[in-house]
């Protein structure tokens, strides 16, 4: 095909696939997905692609002008690397998705590593020799004649693509959801790079790359609205305590002939309890400190009853000017109780206060129950979902911090940090 120079239209496409991976570039920054696993390769991507479409561009801009044939020269050189070293970016967001560390994607990723030094040093060695393509006196690029030397200029980026689309297909450990997904990001590049062979003098390898970003960016949002949901079904089941319902309403029907008083005051805190339940496990918004609190009473009213002397509760509440999700207190003290003071044959004490600095507020629950090794334990792994989610959800809807010490035999410590928002009051 001949060439065709049309650089004002490689410059739009390549400002529009600037725009869109800057774009997803804020969104990234915006949702601080530096936290989350796969996310530097992900983040690594974004950079490289940018940096190839911002370099193709200037690239384009000097195209047909005689007096800047070294600028295009370079600039296309440094298109090429980088968009390069974003593909190797691409494979390890791949294989982090969905091999993890295992050998054949540890395998995988070196040897791409190397081929991609030795396709740096080709294009870099083009600059000098043209011998993929050229940039005449004219200003012009002008691809080379030698179908083997042009195609060595495309293997390395072809190649690891169709790797990456191979590897995504047979990943057994991944649903069949993912995978497609990855084969559909990798089809983008694939088919800008076709195109650029055969309309040579049209951009389109960089521009595709920058749509494959955002298609990736959307099957994590989908992927992470997913594992939102997954989250609020299992948060929802775990409040849904069959054994503390019966346990309750044991504790009632005991009290109705000896304490009739209590057990109508332990049926209203029971309502309450259930009442705030229902309200706010589907609230997607944070609520007032003072709301949780009321939930974390009528549940501690209730186990009060239940253990007596074995549970004592202390409150110091210096500050409750600030939101928090909803269920994110009551499961961490019903931890404690659970878990902590009345496994001890002599019970123990919940201590639950709040507190802040020039940065956060911070929230506090602390027992002195059977406690546990912190540093091997896992709540996860232990079955303990709401825990793992109130720090999911602190993380996601208030960008706040949870930290869980234990010391087996003396007592838990939890410290909630949330925060602090320009023009809060001290």
């Amino acid at each position: 095909m001949p060439t065709i120079h049309v650089p004002y239209v490689n410059i739009a496409l390549d400002l529009f696939g600037l725009i869109v991976v800057l774009v997803v570039f804020a969104a990234c920054v915006g949702e601080k997905m530096k936290r989350q696993n796969g996310s530097k390769s992900f983040l690594a991507l974004l950079i490289f692609v940018t940096l190839a479409v911002i370099a193709d561009m200037i690239s384009w801009f000097g195209e047909g002008k005689p007096q800047l044939r070294m600028l295009v020269i370079v600039f296309n050189t440094l298109a090429s690397c980088t968009g390069q070293i974003a593909v190797i970016c691409f494979m390890e967001y791949l294989c982090e998705s969905l091999y993890g560390n295992s050998r054949t994607s540890v395998f995988v990723l070196r040897f791409f590593r190397v081929f991609c030094v030795g396709s740096i040093l080709y294009s870099i060695g083009n600059a000098f020799g043209g011998y993929a393509y050229y940039v005449n006196n004219a200003g012009h690029y002008v691809m080379g004649e030698n179908l083997l030397t042009v195609s060595l200029y495309f293997l390395f980026p072809l190649l690891s693509l169709i790797t990456l689309i191979l590897m995504a297909l047979f990943a057994n450990r991944s649903t069949i959801g993912n995978r497609i997904f990855f084969v559909i990001y990798a089809l983008f590049p694939i088919a800008g790079i076709f195109l650029d062979r055969i309309f040579h003098g049209m951009s389109l390898t960089y521009v595709s790359l920058a749509i494959s970003v955002l298609a990736m960016y959307a099957g994590i949002f989908i992927h992470r609205q997913a594992e939102f949901d997954r989250q609020e079904k299992a948060l929802m089941l775990s409040q849904i305590n069959p054994h503390f319902t019966y346990n309750t309403l044991t504790a009632i029907a005991a009290m109705c002939e000896s304490s009739p008083r209590q057990a109508k005051h332990l049926t209203i805190d029971f309502a309450r309890y259930l009442r705030h339940n229902l309200d706010t496990l589907t609230c997607p918004y944070t609520i007032p400190f003072d709301k949780e609190l009321e939930h974390v009473e009528c549940y501690l009213k209730i186990e009060k009853a239940r253990f007596r002397e074995r549970l004592n509760v202390i409150y110091s509440i210096q500050c409750n000017n600030f939101q928090i999700p909803p269920l994110t207190v009551q499961p961490l003290v019903e931890n404690a109780v659970k878990h902590g003071v009345t496994r001890k044959a002599t019970g123990g004490t919940v201590k639950i206060s709040t507190f802040s600095d020039d940065r956060y507020y911070i929230i506090e629950i602390i027992d002195d129950g059977v406690g546990f090794d912190s540093e091997t334990y896992s709540f996860k792994n232990e079955g303990h979902v709401g825990v793992a989610n109130v720090e999911s959800r602190i993380k996601r809807m208030c960008r706040g911090s949870m930290e869980i010490k234990s010391t087996l035999g003396v007592g838990t410590r939890v410290t909630v940090k949330i925060p602090r928002r320009k023009g809060d009051k001290s």
